[in-house]
Order: C-alpha cells, then sequence, then structure tokens
C-alpha cells in the first residue's frame, strides 16, 4: 500500500505555497501526495493521511493567519491518532515573535495526539539555499518515518 501525504499551505505571498510545491515535488515520485490551501483543509479528515506536513506564514507580530482559523480551531477537538506530521513556514525576523505561527501549529497538532516527525522549520521571508536544505532535510525525515 502506497503511503499518502498531505501538505497543507497558508500562503498571502505566494512563497509557502511554492514551499508546499517544492515539498510535492520532492515526495511525489515516493509517495502520494495532496496539496490543499487551508481554508479547503479538514482536520477532521487528517489521521486518514500517513503524514501531514503544515506550510503556514505568521502574520502580522506572531498570529496565525487568518484563513488557518478555523482549521486551528477544528484540530482542538480532533484525536489524530499518531498521524505522522511536521510543521514549517516562514516568517520575518522584523517581527517579535518571528514564525509562531509554526509554533501554534506544533503545539496543537503535538496536543492532538499527532507524531512529530521532524523538527519545525522557520524560514526568514524568501528561502535561501540552506533554508530549501532545510526544508529537503524535513522531507526526508517524513518519508523516514513512514518505512
Amino acid at each position: 500500500m502506497t503511503s499518502a501525504i498531505q501538505i497543507i499551505y497558508a500562503s498571502q505571498s505566494g512563497r509557502n505555497q511554492a514551499i508546499a510545491g517544492h515539498l510535492q515535488a520532492q515526495l511525489a515520485s515516493k509517495v502520494q501526495t495532496v496539496v490543499t490551501e487551508i481554508s479547503q483543509a479538514d482536520a477532521f479528515a487528517l489521521s486518514e493521511n500517513d503524514a501531514v506536513i503544515v506550510v503556514t506564514y505568521t502574520y502580522h507580530d506572531g498570529d496565525l493567519p487568518d484563513e488557518a482559523q478555523d482549521f486551528f480551531e477544528d484540530l482542538k477537538e480532533v484525536d489524530l491518532a499518531r498521524t505522522k506530521f511536521a510543521i514549517l513556514g516562514s516568517s520575518s525576523k522584523k517581527h517579535i515573535h518571528f514564525g509562531r505561527a509554526v509554533d501554534y501549529l506544533t503545539m496543537q497538532l503535538n496536543s492532538s495526539n499527532g507524531e512529530q516527525v521532524a523538527d519545525s522549520v522557520k524560514i526568514d521571508q524568501d528561502p535561501d539555499d540552506a533554508d530549501w536544505q532545510r526544508v529537503d532535510q524535513l522531507a526526508q525525515r517524513v518519508l523516514t518515518s513512514l518505512a
């Protein structure tokens, strides 16, 4: 049976959508992938996947994106039944709370009984070569966790 990874993203500028696309390109030859914009994602169906990767931006000075609010609230009612997950996203180091949306989602998915299989990755603005390496390492850790 082929493993399935859902990649969920929130993107205002397009950079997190590009990161989600990059992840899909890295993973698609090895597992089934589906990419979903976060406002269309169903938190109650996450456990149907073998793994979930969430890519989000941090809005303003540490807030979840508006389009992620319903998803986040639904996560509070979900038992992920040890579904493997990883979180990453962009922010700006100019803000006091750099990447806090990544932290919020990481904490909530852990609280929802998910199994975090890679350290969360925070990217300052647009990814550079070192950031893309960290994104690729996260993807590899998720794949390795499914073996």
